[in-house]
């Protein structure tokens, strides 16, 4: 069992005496748990070490929920998910945290709060720490105070040795990794100004599908559609998202292919390429979806396609789909 050592129950007895206030967090897991059976060990592990803190201090308290993450972990924010153990040099910068979560705003050098005011944009940061890194605190003190400031900042902490199978799949042999949006990323010490300015600094249409998707379920589709409407170019992630397994999420990119279809129908046109491209790789239902998508993005060479493709369907929702993408976009034309 994963325990406290001496050291450490002293530390939380410390911070629980000169705790302001009492800190509410929750112990997070998975919804579905069947989905990655490498997590249940690393839940009962967690639940142990809820138990420990909170048997320690009367200052915190660990609610237990359920809920869409990707692995089990502490969730001190909304937007900060801790999936590693506060144990030895883990445990000083997650005492850290409580407290700041406690207060107001937490007090950062002037360049990087007007950096972080000037923030429109969802940034996506993961952080790989191991148990025995001497750096990796530093780390976890430098950006769990960026996510404070800022909603726009989700933050994820992650022991990359607990989850080893997710540090394989990110390709993190070493420790701190930082993660930026799934593609940028920082092997040790960095400041938190230079991280800012990366992400401040980005391309949008480089934006990855994740992000692209947490932007529009935080209501910013027309972010999107601005973004590409400034830069004339349709994202490549966002095709991805209109061919997504999620059928809410196909919905969400809808609402990009209708206000582009109004205010850009040059630049929607770019759509229907990459969507007949993979149409044949998706299921029926993201199928009827890209159909509707070239009724409102489509010329009539568009129209043509579908028409060819109408005669091997047989699934009654994709040929009524087809008709109603073909009539879409012959009352555009004529």
């Amino acid at each position: 069992m994963t325990r406290l050592t001496e050291t450490d129950q002293h530390l939380v007895r410390q911070w629980d005496q000169h705790a302001e206030a009492t800190v509410v967090i929750s112990l997070v897991q998975p919804e579905d748990t069947d989905t990655d059976p490498s997590h249940a060990d690393p839940i009962k592990q967690f639940q142990a070490v809820a138990d420990q803190l909170t048997g320690l201090s009367s200052r915190l308290a660990i609610r237990h929920q359920s809920k869409p993450v990707p692995r089990p972990g502490f969730e001190l924010a909304d937007n900060i998910l801790f999936s590693a153990f506060p144990l030895q040099k883990g445990l000083p910068p997650f005492l850290n945290a409580l407290s700041q979560t406690a207060g107001s705003r937490p007090m950062l050098p002037d360049p990087v709060k007007n950096r972080i005011d000037r923030l429109d944009i969802l940034i996506r940061l993961k952080l790989y720490i191991t148990p025995a890194c001497p750096h990796c605190p530093d780390m976890v003190n430098t950006l769990i105070p960026l996510a404070l400031s800022s909603p726009l900042i989700q933050l994820e902490i992650l022991d990359g040795s607990l989850f080893n199978r997710e540090a394989q799949k990110d390709g993190v042999t070493s420790a701190p990794c930082l993660i930026l949006d799934d593609g940028f990323r920082w092997t040790g010490g960095v400041s938190a100004l230079e991280i800012l300015n990366m992400a401040v600094n980005r391309d949008p249409s480089t934006l990855s599908t994740e992000t692209l998707k947490h932007i529009m379920e935080e209501g910013d589709a027309s972010w999107i559609a601005v973004q590409m409407a400034e830069k004339k170019k349709i994202f490549d992630n966002f095709v991805h998202l209109i061919c997504y397994p999620l059928w809410s999420v196909r919905l969400g990119a809808m609402v990009v292919v209708e206000e582009l279809a109004q205010t850009q129908p040059d630049l929607i046109l770019q759509l229907c390429s990459p969507l007949i491209e993979r149409f044949d790789s998706v299921d029926i239902p993201a199928q009827g979806d890209i159909l509707y998508a070239l009724g409102e993005a489509g010329d009539l060479k568009t129209a043509d396609w579908i028409e060819k493709k109408l005669s091997s369907f047989s699934h009654p929702d994709l040929i009524d789909a087809a008709n109603e993408a073909v009539v879409s976009i012959r009352e555009k034309t004529d």
